[in-house]
């Protein structure tokens, strides 16, 4: 019994060793490399998860802010700005904010500019970013909306020396 099984592992040794072409599968997949193909583009007449239609900077002045201006409204676009747009903006968007130094030409948001925007254009802005301001796509949409509110809330104001106004900048 002992040669029979020694006998079979033998079989399969010189099998191997003659070039299955079995045996080669796991180092030759089958695969695509990046850019190699388009990436998928959704079906005609789809809808997106979020019931958004696709937009870019060009086309959002057709968003329409599907949140009224009340006061739970401004109140979590101030929350929301708060935790990600003070960090360059500064506190209620006058400028100074901790990375201010760290890039160039971080607008303050009280100079009155925002109001040549559209509701649109500042949800889309704030969605996919623009120069060096990254998109925040990842902030529910109720919530991007709300701070378009209350961006719509900030008073009007000089700009600090040194402190560029909206639109003269990069981001």
């Amino acid at each position: 019994m002992w040669r029979s099984q020694r006998g079979i592992a033998l079989l399969f040794a010189v099998a191997a060793l003659a070039g299955c072409d079995w045996f080669s599968t796991m180092s030759r997949t089958p695969a695509i490399q990046p850019y190699e193909v388009l990436p998928l583009q959704p079906p005609d007449r789809s809808v997106a998860l979020d019931g958004m239609p696709r937009f870019d900077l060009a086309t959002a002045d057709e968003l329409v802010n599907p949140t009224s201006a009340s006061v739970a409204s401004t109140a979590s676009g101030e929350a929301t700005f708060g935790d990600f747009c003070t960090v360059c903006h500064g506190e209620g968007g006058r400028g100074g904010g901790p990375m201010e130094g760290q890039y160039p030409a971080i607008p303050t948001l009280t100079t009155g500019r925002l109001n040549d925007f559209s509701d649109g254009y500042l949800f889309a802005l704030i969605t996919q970013g623009r120069g060096l301001m990254p998109g925040y796509g990842r902030i529910q949409q109720r919530a991007r909306w709300d701070l378009v509110n209350y961006l719509r809330t900030l008073p009007v104001q000089a700009a600090p020396a040194g402190v560029p106004a909206e639109g003269t900048g990069g981001s």
